[in-house]
């Protein structure tokens, strides 16, 4: 029995350690939501490791030397699994607490989690917390307005104004060319270019692809790796999503709707929970991740308060039928 749990805290150790590492391939999600499905061990064991990530960056980050050990500490635990009858008690398993701390390296990939990614701090020109919205007044007199967790990079000469959407979402209000000495404005994100054809648009920046929505006038938008025929026009209250090679047909946008997240709310119409998780994921410190990619398709529709998140991470699963571990506070996992 000793040999067998174990095996399953190390099995969870390396779960967590792929999941902090980076995003999980599609098989691989898969396989953690079948191996969380597969016993009650299984996901205490995964608690477990998250709470040794969460005890062990605590006490690293810790001014005073003296703190208690780690293996003392208590985390908070907000709807864990419940435990196996079968399972060791707290004080037998403290070995594998340690074990798991030193296996994942947890000083660096737990500040990475809780205060994101240095590079990207360092890039940017401008840059917001979790959670937070700013306002920017950029040197000809635009306007930005930065979504949580969002960075730019502003690039303006003679000749242009571009500035480069790092990661995150933002509402531009573009002086027109004609008062920025024929300067043309434009946003390139990693999967192409919006070139201002007018004043105000936004720009929202996900892993694989970007939206864009028009509220005034037009822009243009092309992807990186766009033909002339893949290039599109928007006129006001017009949207797109585009990657690196492609751009979808023509939607309309409700202007308040485009607008909700610098009201603290965050309205969705039949979007993948994907999608979802990732503008949560701007509004809460940690990692949300989904282990299951039939749930990452399920479609979401609905208003939600960003003032508690993790609130609404739990509606949207209920009503899903999707299981939702949440460790505080450093991970939430659907599957």
């Amino acid at each position: 029995m000793q040999e067998t749990q174990k095996n399953i805290d190390l099995a969870a150790a390396d779960w967590v350690a792929k999941m902090i590492n980076g995003d999980l391939s599609t098989s691989e999600h898969e396989e953690l939501h079948i191996w969380l499905n597969a016993a009650p061990e299984n996901q205490q064991a995964f608690i477990e490791a998250n709470n040794a990530l969460a005890v062990m960056d605590e006490a690293i980050r810790s001014k005073d030397s003296t703190t208690e050990s780690p293996s003392s500490k208590v985390v908070e635990l907000k709807h864990p699994a419940k435990p196996s009858s079968k399972a060791p008690s707290a004080k037998k398993r403290r070995w594998s607490y340690v074990a798991l701390a030193a296996s994942l390296l947890l000083a660096v990939a737990s500040t990475r989690i809780m205060f994101g990614d240095p590079t990207i701090f360092l890039s940017a020109d401008y840059h917001t917390a979790v959670g937070e919205v700013r306002a920017i007044t950029l040197e000809d007199g635009s306007t930005v307005t930065l979504g949580p967790d969002s960075a730019i990079a502003v690039q303006f000469t003679d000749q242009i104004r571009n500035i480069a959407l790092i990661s995150g979402l933002a509402d531009f209000q573009a002086v027109p060319m004609e008062r920025a000495n024929k300067r043309v404005f434009t946003v390139t994100s990693p999967h192409g270019q919006v070139q201002a054809l007018g004043t105000r648009f936004i720009v929202n920046s996900f892993d694989d692809h970007t939206n864009v929505a028009v509220l005034e006038h037009q822009v243009e938008v092309k992807p990186n790796s766009a033909t002339s025929e893949q290039i599109a026009i928007l006129a006001e209250n017009q949207a797109v999503r585009y990657n690196r090679h492609s751009i979808s047909p023509v939607s309309t946008i409700k202007p308040d709707r485009a607008l909700s997240w610098q009201k603290g709310k965050l309205i969705f119409d039949r979007v993948t929970l994907r999608e979802v998780v990732s503008e949560f994921s701007r509004y809460q410190r940690g990692k949300i991740m989904i282990a299951n990619e039939t749930a990452a398709r399920k479609l979401v529709s609905g208003v939600f308060d960003m003032t508690d998140p993790q609130a609404g991470l739990e509606l949207i699963a209920r009503e899903l039928g999707v299981q939702n571990i949440s460790i505080t506070p450093l991970m939430t996992v659907l599957y």
